[in-house]
This record gives C-alpha cells, structure tokens and sequence, in this order.
C-alpha cells in the first residue's frame, strides 16, 4: 500500500473503533442473539456476543499503529520540523474539546455519570510528543550522542503517562523503533517489533502475569490479545508500505487534520441524543 492508503486504511479503523464505543456492538448483535436463543441454538448466540465481538474489535487496534508509523515516515520525509510538530500540536489542541464530549457521550450511552476533569489528551498530543523525541534523536545522533537516546523516550513516556496522554505509555516506543528500524528488511522489523509491542504494553503484560492462578486471568489474558495482538498485528500491517506516497497532497493533509476533531464532533452529538443503553 501507498503512504496514502495505509491513512486511509488507519482512518477507517479509527472511525470503527470510536463508532462502537457510541454504537457497542453487544447491542448491534443482541437482536440476532435473541433470535439464536428462541431458535435453540444458545451456544451459537454466546459465542456471537463473546469471542465474535472480540475478533470483531481487532478492527479498531490496527489504526494507532498505523498512524504512529505516519508520524515516524512524516518526520523522516518533512523539510521543516518545526512546522510539522506545530501542525500536530494545534490540531491536538483543537481536538481536545470533541475529544472530551466523545468521552462524556460515551459514559453517557453507558449509563456512567462523566467528569470531563477525567478526561485525558488526545493521541495527537503523544505523537506530537513522538515528533520531539525524534527530532532529540537526530540531534543526539548529530552531535555523537545517540547512546542518550533511549533516555529520551524513557523520559518522553514518563511526561506522557504523567500528563495522561491517550496510548503514552507505549506509542513514543513505537515511534522511536519504527523510526530507527526504517531502513531494516521487512522480516527483520516483523521480528523487532515483536519486543517492542511487548514493551509498549508492558502493563498488560504484567497484569496477565500477576493474574496467574486467580480468577482475573480470563479477562486479563482478553485484554491483553486484543491489545497486544491487536496493536502488532497493525505494525505487520505497515510493512506493506511500497515506498510510495500516493497523491497525498496538500488537500488529503488537510483533510486528515479537520478529520480528526470532526469525527469526535459528530459522534459525540449522537452520543448526546441517542438513549443510554438500560
């Protein structure tokens, strides 16, 4: 796939993501569901509601990668930094009040009382902060000081988490690894990324083991596939990238950048105006 179609790919996972958090799939699949169970087939209407709905949301896992690796080509390919990092960054900052009434509107659909003091930033913030770290990268490695830049995106991910920044404890990681491993073979970063997921979602990974011999261990070991599976099964998905930048032009960059808080906007109206699940 061209640079263009792998956003375009990214976008349509997002919206999926973001789309079943106004519309939960459970009550997408519950008419069917019914429909198994009065029919005689309660195995059928479990599974439908349980292991379908889990394979069916690796959907929405495969965008962040995806668009944490635009972020590493953008930085490799851009003529002004600065510029690139200030697009970011402003587009982050108007998102933030969509991004907000996405949150509460969510809480609202599942019937939770939302405090938008509760609400964290935006991923545009993280990337933002993974332009930096890159940019710190270059810089060290200018100056002969490269060895620091682990330090660097140690210390960028501690800012990240501190200021609760969507996907800050793993996504600057991945920025980083898919900047450096750009020029690797295919099959050499298909292997690397597999400790750096890893690492970028150390939590559950701890959580699963922590949760050994105790009833927890089910829905931690869910939860960790479907976002440690998920998020690695969207950097395999990068790897299709031809080198090609497909007509991005200036009228796609823009689109990209008002899509961002536009979809939040529109969801959350729905979320507003849709009755809460009972």
């Amino acid at each position: 796939m061209s640079y263009k179609q792998l956003k375009i790919f990214a976008i349509g996972c997002m919206v999926f993501d973001h789309t079943v958090r106004i519309f939960p799939l459970h009550q997408i699949f519950a008419p069917l569901a019914d429909l198994l169970w009065s029919g005689g087939y309660g195995g059928l209407a479990d599974w439908l509601l349980n292991e379908c709905i889990s394979y069916i949301m690796y959907i929405g896992r495969l965008a962040a990668p995806i668009f944490v690796y635009c972020i590493a080509q953008g930085f490799a390919h851009t003529s002004n930094v600065r510029r690139y990092i200030g697009r970011v960054f402003l587009t982050a900052v108007i998102a933030q009040v969509p991004y907000t009434l996405f949150d509460l509107a969510e809480m609202r659909v599942l019937g939770v009382e939302g405090d938008w003091r509760e609400t964290g930033l935006n991923i545009l913030f993280t990337l933002a902060l993974a332009l930096c770290v890159l940019w710190a990268h270059e810089e060290l490695k200018r100056r002969k000081l490269l060895f620091l830049s682990p330090l660097a995106v140690a210390a960028a991910t501690w800012l990240a988490m501190e200021l609760r920044m969507e996907g800050g404890k793993g996504y600057i990681i991945l920025a980083w690894v898919y900047y450096i491993t750009r020029n690797c073979p295919r099959w050499q970063r298909a292997l690397i990324y597999i400790p750096a997921v890893l690492l970028s979602r150390r939590g559950l990974v701890l959580w699963v083991a922590e949760s050994l011999g105790t009833p927890e261990l089910t829905g931690a070991l869910r939860n960790c596939l479907l976002n440690v599976l998920g998020n690695y099964f969207g950097m395999l998905v990068t790897l299709s990238d031809n080198g090609e930048k497909g007509r991005a032009g200036k009228g796609f960059q823009r689109f990209c950048y008002a899509f961002y808080p536009a979809h939040f906007t529109v969801l959350a109206l729905i979320g507003f105006l849709k009755p809460p699940l009972v």
